[in-house]
């Protein structure tokens, strides 16, 4: 199968942006032009204000397979470290996005793809999708997941999963709150219009300052996150468009 020109399909539709793996031949694994391409679509967002949400998603074979390293498996060390590096911006056009973001998940979710997926603020997976941190069984580790990984996830859970490399169930990723929903593939796009039509109904301003201070608080100590809190709260009180509710929904 020859390579597709974009590995990323980029889409915008009444406010919704869609972000779509589209490395087929290769599992929808990641390499460099796939992580600029993600990078350029949130920058994309961010100037568009029309945008209210972001959805990532693959096929129906491979949500993300991981990543493809430029040069795999010969590439140079300096090829390697853009590689990482770039891997970090991407992470970062995540966490500063100003809009919310949701994985789509119908097909298999491994490796980088697990990073993905935990870049996401909300998860609707179907129900025969498979997850799984498969790097031990090749000698690797998952380094780059660890990051995100250790606050998610209670430490017997994680490294279960981080010994044994076996994929497993979209129930299991429910269980460890990888996902929100898991649900039949036909009722996955249903799904995901409840979280669609529920973020759009809410102030985008507010929203958007509300996401940004949860991840810039998540690595702070309680005494730090307070501080902030205080900080943000004045700022977010002061900003135009915010304390402002859809006409009709002023609560009684």
């Amino acid at each position: 199968m020859d390579e597709p020109k974009d590995p990323v399909l980029t889409t915008v539709e009444d406010g919704v942006m869609t972000l779509q793996f589209n490395r087929p031949h290769d599992n929808n694994r990641m390499d460099s032009a796939t992580m600029a391409r993600i990078v350029a679509g949130f920058d994309q967002a961010e100037a568009d204000t029309s945008v209210r949400l972001i959805i990532v998603t693959g096929d129906d074979t491979y949500f993300c397979g991981g990543g493809r390293p430029d040069g795999h498996p010969n590439g140079t060390l300096e090829q390697r470290v853009a590689y990482s590096k770039l891997f970090i911006r991407m992470q970062e056009a995540f966490a500063r996005a100003s809009v919310p973001v949701i994985a789509r998940v119908t097909g298999d979710c491994v490796a980088g793809g697990m990073s993905i997926l935990s870049f996401c603020d909300l998860a609707v997976a179907s129900e025969d999708a498979l997850f799984g941190y498969p790097e031990v069984k090749y000698g690797q580790f998952p380094a780059l997941a660890l990051a995100v990984l250790v606050p998610m996830m209670a430490p017997k859970d994680a490294f279960e999963i981080l010994y044994s490399g076996d994929r497993f169930a979209a129930s299991r990723a429910l269980e460890l709150r990888l996902v929100n929903r898991v649900v039949p593939r036909d009722q996955v796009d249903a799904a995901m219009a409840e979280y669609i039509e529920s973020i759009r109904a809410k102030n985008r301003v507010s929203v958007g300052l509300g996401r940004r201070a949860y991840y810039a608080m998540q690595p702070m100590d309680p005494s730090a996150r307070l501080d902030y809190a205080q900080t943000f709260l004045l700022a977010m009180q002061s900003t135009p468009g915010t304390g402002q509710v859809p006409d009709g929904d002023e609560e009684r």
